[in-house]
C-alpha cells in the first residue's frame, strides 16, 4: 500500500511539475503589472514547451552581441508538430528552394509572428508569453481548428539587448503605484534608450543589409522556413492607436496583386475585432512598404503578405499614462490589443490556407520564369576590387541569391551603366559577375540591385534610393536580356607570400576597406607604414596615390619579426602585399622621397550623449570594433572641456544635434591647433558650420522677388515635401589625388539623408563635392533642394594651426551598409 501511496504522489508531482502555467501564474503577478526581464520571458517559453511537447517545439536560433539567447518558438496541431522538418523542406520546394517535388495537399500555411524588434516597445515581447499559452493549451476550439492547417512560428524578442536595456531602466525608476504623467521620470527614458542593440542599431532598417548580428542569425533561419505570413509588431507614440495593414504609399511596384489584396483581408478582419470593442485604430497611412530593409518589406519581397503593426505605447507610457483624451492607456490594454491582432492573422490565414500556398508557389513560379522589372540580369566587373566584390557576395549568400562568372564573353552589348547613368554599348568579359532575375530571389535582387525605384508617393517613411553598386563602389551593369552564368564563382584570397630573401619594402594598392584593416593592425603593433602622396612605379606594379609603403628601413626599432607580422596582418585583411627588393622606382619617386609620407597611429576618441543621434555613435562604434578592428576612446560630451584631450589625436563627433558652448569650442579650436584632427559627420559638422574660424558655411536659398501663392492647410505637409530629402544617391566628384578621396577613383556615390548644402570653400577644392551643373542623383529630392546642391561639398578638411577639420556633410557610415563611404571615412582617420 506504501509503494502505491508513494508512488500515487510522485506522480500527482511531475503532473504539477509539467502543467502548462499560464503567464500570470508562472510570473506570480498579472501580466501587465510589470515589465518582465527577458531571463523570465525564456524561462517561460522553457517550461512551457517543456509542458507542451506534442503541441509547441522551442529551438534557440541565436545569440545576441550581448549573451543574451534568440529563440523561435513552434505552435501547430499535434501531427504538424511532429513533422515539423518535413513541412519545413516541403515549403521550400514550393519556393523552388530545395530540390525535388513539393506536395500542396499536406502543405500548412507558415505565419510568423515577430515581436519587438525595437526593445523600449515592449507589450509585443510581453504579449507573446499569453499568446504562447494560448497556442500551446489549444484550449480553445477556434485556435486547435486553426492549428490543423497553419503553423505559427514565434520570435518572443528580436532585439533582447535592448529590451533588457530598457524594462531594467524602467523597473529601476518607476514608482509602486504607476505615475500616469507625461511628467514623470518613467515616463522620459534617457540615452541612448531600448530601442537599439548593443551596438545602438535599428534592427527594423536592418533586415536587408544584416550588419548586426541579430539579423544575421535571424534572416538565416527565416530564409530555411521562408513563411507566407509575416506580423511585425511594434508600439508608435501614445497619442496613436493602433495602425495596422493595409499599409500606405508609396508601395513597391513589385508587391504583388495577391499581397496586396490579402493584407486587405487581414486588416479587415482585425477591424472586425476591434469594432467590436470600440478600439481606436488607423489604416493605409503612415507605414508605406517600400524600402526593402524592414521586417514588412523583407518578408514582402521574399514572397510573404509582410505586415507592420503598431500599438500605441513606446517607452513613453510605462504601465499607465493618461493621455489626451483623458482616458489612461495601460501595458494590458496593449498587450490585449496585440494579442488580439495576431490570432486575427492567424484565424485569416487558417481560413485561406489552400490559398495562401498557392499563391505562395505562384509566387516563385514566376519569379524563376517572368521575373519582374526592367532588368533580366545585373553583372558586377570583375576588374573591381576584389574584396569590394567579396564584400557584396557576402550579402548575396545572406539571401540565398545565386551567382557565377559569365564564363564567356558578351561583346558590343547594350546595357545601363551604373557610373555614367545611361545605357552604353558594352563588354562583359568572362571573369565578371553574374546575377540572373530568373532566380526564386529574382524580386529582392531586383529591389537591391534597380538603380531607382518608382515612388508612387513622395511622402515617405525612409530613404528612397540604396542600389548596391553604388553602395559598394562597384563598376556594375544592368542587362535587360536573359543571361544566365554559366561557371562557378570562388571568392578572392589574398595569395600566400613566400619569400626567399628580406624585402626591402612592401607596397600595397588602397582600393577597399581592408587595406584599412590592414594597416590599423600594423599600426597598432608599431610598425612604421607610408602612404605615397604622389603615383608611382615599382618592380611590375603601377602605384596610384594612397598607395602603402612598409620600408624595413623605417622598422628598424621593431621589436618583432617584421616580415611575418606583415604577412599575418596582410593574410588576416586578406590583402595583397608585394614585396619591393630595392628603393628605386621604375617612375616616380623613390621609396625614400619626402612624397612618402608618414602616418600617425591615431589614438582616438568618440563623444556620445543627448547630443549625439544614438545610430550615428552606434554605427562608428561598430565600425570600429567590429570592421576596422581598432581601439577608440568613448568620452561624454558634456565633459570635453574637463577632459585632456593631448592623450588623443583623432576627436570624432558622429551625427547628432549638437549644442556646444563656448567653453567646449574653445578646448576643441585649441586642441586642434596644437595638432589635433577633427571628424565631424552630418549633424557633427553642423555644430562647426556658420561659426568664426571655421570654413563650413551654410548655403542660403536664392531669394525670389515674388511670395508664393497660399496654401491651403490640408496641402502644407505635401507643400514642406519641395525643401526636403528623405534620402537620395547623388553622383559626386572625387579628387584622386587628396588624402580624403584615396581609393575611390574620380567618383562618389553619397547616401544623403538631409537637405544641408553648404558653400564651397574659397582656399582648396574639396575632396568631394557635387558639380555646379546637372548631376546624377537617384531617389526624391525636393524641387527646391535640387538646385542648392549643385556646386557644394560632401567632404572636405580645414587646416587650423597644426591641426585639421574634417568635414563629412554626409554620414559614410549609415546603417553600415555603404561600403564605399567606410573608406571615406577610412582615410580621414590616416591620411
Amino acid at each position: 500500500m506504501l509503494r502505491i501511496f508513494l508512488s500515487c504522489l510522485l506522480g500527482l508531482l511531475l503532473l504539477e511539475l509539467n502543467a502548462q502555467q499560464s503567464p500570470a501564474e508562472f510570473l506570480k503577478r498579472p501580466l501587465g503589472a510589470q515589465f518582465t526581464p527577458h531571463h523570465q520571458l525564456v524561462g517561460y517559453f522553457q517550461q512551457l514547451a517543456d509542458s507542451a511537447p506534442t503541441t509547441m517545439h522551442l529551438e534557440q536560433y541565436g545569440t545576441t552581441a550581448e549573451g543574451r539567447p534568440l529563440y523561435l518558438a513552434y505552435f501547430s496541431a499535434p501531427e504538424n508538430i511532429a513533422r515539423l522538418e518535413e513541412i519545413r523542406k516541403n515549403n521550400l520546394r514550393i519556393a523552388g528552394m530545395l530540390e525535388g517535388p513539393a506536395n500542396l495537399n499536406t502543405a500548412p500555411a507558415l505565419v510568423w509572428i515577430s515581436m519587438s524588434v525595437h526593445g523600449n516597445e515592449p507589450s509585443g515581447s510581453e504579449s507573446s508569453m499569453e499568446l504562447a499559452f494560448r497556442l500551446a493549451t489549444q484550449q480553445e476550439d477556434n485556435i486547435k481548428t486553426w492549428l490543423k492547417n497553419t503553423v505559427v512560428i514565434l520570435d518572443p524578442a528580436l532585439n533582447p539587448d535592448g529590451y533588457d536595456r530598457y524594462t531594467h531602466w524602467y523597473r529601476g525608476v518607476s514608482n509602486l503605484v504607476p505615475n500616469t504623467r507625461y511628467d514623470g521620470r518613467e515616463h522620459n527614458e534617457p540615452w541612448p534608450g531600448g530601442r537599439v542593440n548593443h551596438y545602438y542599431y535599428d534592427l527594423n532598417r536592418d533586415w536587408a543589409w544584416a550588419t548586426q548580428l541579430e539579423s544575421q542569425q535571424r534572416v538565416a533561419v527565416y530564409q530555411r522556413w521562408l513563411p507566407q505570413v509575416h506580423a511585425d509588431l511594434h508600439e508608435q507614440y501614445p497619442e496613436n492607436p493602433y495602425y495596422f495593414a493595409p499599409a500606405g504609399e508609396p508601395t513597391h511596384d513589385y508587391i504583388t496583386p495577391w499581397q496586396r489584396d490579402f493584407q486587405s483581408q487581414i486588416g479587415a478582419n482585425h477591424a472586425r475585432y476591434f469594432d467590436q470593442f470600440g478600439w481606436l485604430y488607423f489604416t493605409k497611412e503612415v507605414f508605406d512598404l517600400f524600402y526593402p530593409s524592414y521586417g514588412d518589406t523583407y518578408p514582402m519581397f521574399n514572397g510573404a503578405i509582410g505586415m507592420t503593426y503598431e500599438q500605441a505605447g513606446h517607452s513613453v507610457a510605462g504601465r499607465a499614462l493618461t493621455i489626451s483624451n483623458g482616458d489612461t492607456l495601460t501595458l494590458s490594454d496593449r498587450i490585449l490589443h496585440h494579442i488580439t491582432t495576431s490570432l486575427s492573422t492567424i484565424e485569416i490565414t487558417s481560413r485561406n490556407a489552400s490559398k495562401v500556398v498557392q499563391n505562395f508557389q505562384n509566387y516563385f513560379n514566376r519569379e524563376r520564369t517572368a521575373p519582374q522589372g526592367a532588368f533580366k540580369a545585373f553583372v558586377v566587373s570583375a576588374n573591381n576590387d576584389p574584396n569590394k566584390i567579396n564584400a557584396l557576395c557576402n550579402m548575396l549568400d545572406r539571401h540565398l541569391i545565386q551567382y557565377g562568372r559569365a564564363g564567356v564573353a558578351y561583346p558590343n552589348l547594350r546595357a545601363f551603366d551604373y557610373l555614367e547613368g545611361k545605357d552604353l554599348e558594352i563588354s562583359i568579359q568572362p571573369n565578371d559577375l553574374v546575377i540572373s532575375a530568373y532566380q526564386s530571389k529574382s524580386t529582392l535582387i531586383q529591389v537591391i540591385f534597380e538603380p531607382e525605384p518608382h515612388l508612387t508617393d513622395s511622402l515617405t517613411y525612409d530613404i528612397t534610393a540604396w542600389s548596391a553598386p553604388f553602395a559598394y563602389g562597384l563598376k556594375a551593369y544592368g542587362i535587360r536580356e536573359k543571361m544566365e552564368p554559366k561557371k562557378t564563382f570562388s571568392r578572392f584570397t589574398a595569395p600566400e607570400l613566400r619569400l626567399a630573401a628580406a624585402p626591402y619594402s612592401y607596397c600595397v594598392h588602397r582600393n577597399a576597406l581592408a587595406e584599412s584593416v590592414f594597416l590599423g593592425q600594423l599600426l597598432q603593433q608599431g610598425i612604421q607604414v607610408r602612404y605615397a602622396s604622389k603615383p608611382f612605379a615599382i618592380a611590375d606594379q603601377q602605384f596610384v596615390e594612397g598607395a602603402l609603403v612598409i620600408n624595413r628601413g623605417d622598422n628598424r626599432n621593431f621589436q618583432g619579426d617584421l616580415d611575418v607580422v606583415v604577412k599575418a596582418a596582410a593574410a588576416k585583411a586578406n590583402v595583397t602585399i608585394h614585396p619591393i627588393f630595392s628603393g628605386i622606382s621604375g617612375s616616380g619617386n623613390d621609396l625614400g622621397s619626402e612624397s612618402f609620407r608618414l602616418i600617425r597611429k591615431p589614438e582616438i576618441a568618440v563623444v556620445y550623449g543627448d547630443d549625439v543621434e544614438e545610430n550615428a555613435y552606434g554605427q562608428t562604434w561598430f565600425f570600429f570594433e567590429q570592421e576596422l578592428k581598432y581601439p577608440f576612446t568613448a568620452i561624454d560630451l558634456n565633459r570635453l572641456h574637463k577632459i585632456n584631450l593631448n592623450r588623443y589625436n583623432v576627436l570624432i563627433f558622429p551625427h547628432g544635434n549638437y549644442h556646444l558652448q563656448d567653453k567646449q569650442y574653445t578646448a576643441i579650436k585649441e586642441w586642434v591647433e596644437r595638432g589635433g584632427r577633427i571628424l565631424a559627420v552630418d549633424g557633427g559638422a553642423k555644430a562647426f558650420a556658420d561659426n568664426d574660424g571655421y570654413d563650413l558655411k551654410t548655403k542660403e536659398s536664392p531669394k525670389s522677388d515674388s511670395l508664393p501663392a497660399p496654401k491651403p492647410y490640408r496641402s502644407r505637409e505635401r507643400t514642406a515635401l519641395s525643401d526636403q530629402l528623405p534620402g537620395a544617391i547623388l553622383k559626386a566628384v572625387a579628387d584622386p589625388s587628396d588624402p580624403l578621396a584615396y581609393g575611390l577613383g574620380d567618383r562618389y556615390f553619397t547616401l544623403k539623408t538631409d537637405a544641408d548644402a553648404y558653400q564651397m570653400p574659397e582656399k582648396a577644392i574639396p575632396a568631394v563635392f557635387v558639380p555646379p551643373g546637372n548631376y546624377q542623383s537617384y531617389g526624391f529630392i525636393g524641387y527646391r533642394v535640387r538646385p542648392q546642391l549643385k556646386n557644394t561639398p560632401i567632404a572636405m578638411t580645414q587646416h587650423i594651426g597644426n591641426g585639421t577639420i574634417v568635414y563629412y556633410i554626409d554620414n559614410p557610415l549609415f546603417r553600415s551598409f555603404w561600403e564605399q563611404g567606410k573608406v571615406l571615412f577610412a582615410n580621414g582617420l590616416f591620411f
